[in-house]
């Protein structure tokens, strides 16, 4: 790598770790997410500021496979506004609630494929709670529970149930949802 990449890869870096609220000891998961993103800007030969991206007007959606129904519930809203277009923009029917109890609604009323929630929300019942009563109710939804105060490992959860922290890298949410 030249020394330009590596002062791209160190600024952004530092800007999902400043995002992740400055967690102590996180800096090689940060750093990790960054060499995956510059990888994929070299990969798919895009400038760096994705303009010709957003400017490309586009027939098909990024991705080939066949639409799945995802929900996603997270209290922060501009989390929520972000994750949904990029999964909008990569193919998938998304909707989205901002606590368990709107997501229990939604979960009543449509066939989700895939349930991507953060564990820390308010409402009647916290983001594992949710998770345990999906499991109960409609035992073929995926299951992705992310937290930016927990740090919980795969084996903590039961199986079928996947864990990312936050921020959580859009292409590891796409492997998961996969």
């Amino acid at each position: 790598m030249t020394d330009n990449v590596n002062a791209w890869i160190a600024a952004r870096a530092y800007a999902l770790w400043e995002l992740a609220g400055r967690p102590f000891g996180e800096d090689h998961a940060h750093w990790q997410q960054a060499v995956m993103e510059r990888h994929l800007l070299e990969d798919t030969k895009a400038s760096p500021d994705g303009l010709e991206i957003m400017n490309r007007k586009r027939e098909e959606p990024i991705v080939t496979h066949s639409p799945s129904n995802v929900l996603i519930v997270e209290d922060e809203h501009q989390l929520r506004y972000d994750t949904v277009d990029f999964l909008e923009q990569a193919g998938h029917r998304v909707l989205e609630a901002a606590n368990a109890d709107e997501a229990m609604i939604l979960l009543k009323r449509n066939d989700i494929d895939t349930l991507f929630t953060d564990i820390d929300m308010p409402g009647s019942m916290d983001g594992l709670g949710l998770v345990k009563t999906v499991r109960v109710r409609w035992p073929s939804t995926k299951l992705i529970v992310t937290s930016g105060l927990v740090a919980l490992s795969h084996s903590d959860l039961e199986m079928g149930v996947s864990f990312i922290s936050k921020p959580a890298s859009k292409l590891e949410l796409l492997k998961l949802i996969a």
